[in-house]
């Protein structure tokens, strides 16, 4: 619990210094998921900044907190932060990354990013 809150404080944190970048309503913004499998109990989080508009250019953050279960024994929470940077194609509504191959795909009528699974905008 102490961890969740400490997560959600640092998304808080990066939003507010979000604030001062260029903006693009439509695709920026933090995206939440939780999910649960026989593996892993996981909570992930992506911010999405626009860098560079006339580009279409985009920083990402991923932050993700996850326990491991294995043999019935759900393990001590640990953590990972990735960053990328991605291009977005308006008419695919996608935005790629280009190094590692990543896409993800932008619902901005919904509010959504799939990448893996569905991440939901809560800003």
């Amino acid at each position: 619990m102490k961890t969740l809150k400490i997560m959600l404080l640092l998304a808080v944190g990066l939003l507010a210094a979000a604030c001062h970048q260029q903006k693009d309503a439509a695709v920026a913004g933090v995206y939440v998921t939780a999910f649960k499998n026989e593996y892993t109990v996981a909570k992930d989080t992506l911010i999405v900044e626009a860098f560079n508009l006339e580009s279409r250019t985009y920083k990402i953050e991923r932050h993700s907190g996850y326990h491991r279960i294995r043999e019935g024994v759900t393990r001590p929470k640990e953590f990972k932060q990735e960053k990328w940077t991605a291009t977005f194609d308006p008419d695919k509504q996608v935005l790629q990354e280009t190094q590692l191959g990543k896409q993800l795909y932008v619902n901005t009528r919904a509010g959504t990013i799939s990448f893996g699974a569905t991440y939901h905008k809560i800003n």
